[in-house]
């Protein structure tokens, strides 16, 4: 049997054999992954290659166009001079540039406001040599005075459209008016051939208050009225609007000054047209005040 020694050595020989053959085994396999790499990197050469022969095939040797110059800046445009005039001495005429056509609008239309109902409008005229009240009042007529102070001679068919506010102060009855008042269909007395009467009030401060029927319907109220050495005022209000009006009537002597108040209103609901016929001034010291004849309403 071998010595040991001879053992030890013979097994670090076997041992040292056996390291190369494992080391040559690697570096086989490392040289044909390299060899594998040169062939793609080869091929992948060859390929590039002849895509840029290919391409200098089809472009061939006519040189690549300029480069279009930058547009210049707005500070370095020029405008071209102005074209000569013709050899006749006559430049050319300019045409006027279009007006240009207007763009529709985008405002939404709108309806006009509906006008406002709230009216009342005064006026003074003089008063006809007769009046025939039953063919002005279409809605109501009345008279004051025909038999006494207190009589009163209205429209049958009126319904009492026009009444009188309690009396305030002392009132007399006239026959003083230059103009008469004529009716027919009254009540309590039918018809009137033409009546010279009226009723009277003295003082400063007095007078009568009448009222009427107001609403959207647009009204007329004809006031029959006179004054005796004396101003008077007629104030007309809307129960149910903001309008409201005035106006005057005087005579310094005695004898009676008459007029026609016309009142013409609408208002925005059903109300009441209110007036007041007062002595705003009385000169003398006489019965000086104002008069009461007549009143329409159509």
């Amino acid at each position: 049997m071998p010595s040991t020694e001879e053992g030890r050595r013979r097994r670090r020989t076997g041992h040292r054999a056996r390291r190369p053959s494992g080391f040559a085994e690697g570096g086989r396999q490392w040289n044909e992954a390299l060899s594998s790499a040169a062939v793609i990197l080869a091929g992948v050469l060859v390929v590039i290659g002849f895509g840029f022969v290919a391409v200098r095939g089809l472009k061939g040797d006519d040189p690549e166009p300029p480069i279009d110059p930058p547009a210049p800046a707005l500070g370095d445009l020029r405008l071209p001079p102005p074209p000569s005039s013709s050899s006749d001495g006559q430049g050319l005429i300019p045409l006027g540039s279009p007006s240009p056509s207007p763009s529709p609008s985008t405002t939404k239309a709108t309806s006009a406001p509906p006008p406002s109902l709230d009216v009342l409008r005064l006026a003074r005229d003089s008063v006809p040599a007769e009046v025939d009240l039953s063919a002005e009042g279409e809605s109501d007529w009345v008279h004051w005075g025909l038999d006494g102070t207190f009589s009163l001679e209205r429209d049958k068919k009126g319904d009492f459209r026009i009444l009188e506010g309690a009396p305030t102060a002392p009132r007399f009855r006239h026959s003083l008016s230059p103009q008469k008042f004529k009716w027919s269909g009254g009540d309590p007395v039918g018809t009137s051939g033409g009546t010279t009467t009226g009723i009277r009030t003295c003082g400063k401060g007095n007078g009568f208050t009448l009222t009427a029927p107001a609403g959207k319907t647009p009204r007329i109220l004809k006031l029959y009225v006179g004054v005796f050495a004396a101003r008077g005022k007629l104030t007309a209000r809307l129960s149910t609007g903001d309008s409201t009006g005035t106006t005057v009537l005087e005579q310094r002597g005695d004898t009676p000054r008459t007029a026609v108040l016309t009142v013409a209103y609408q208002a925005p609901e059903s109300g009441q047209v209110r007036l007041n016929w007062t002595t705003d001034a009385a000169y003398g010291e006489g019965c000086a005040g104002v008069a009461l004849q007549a009143a329409t309403l159509s």
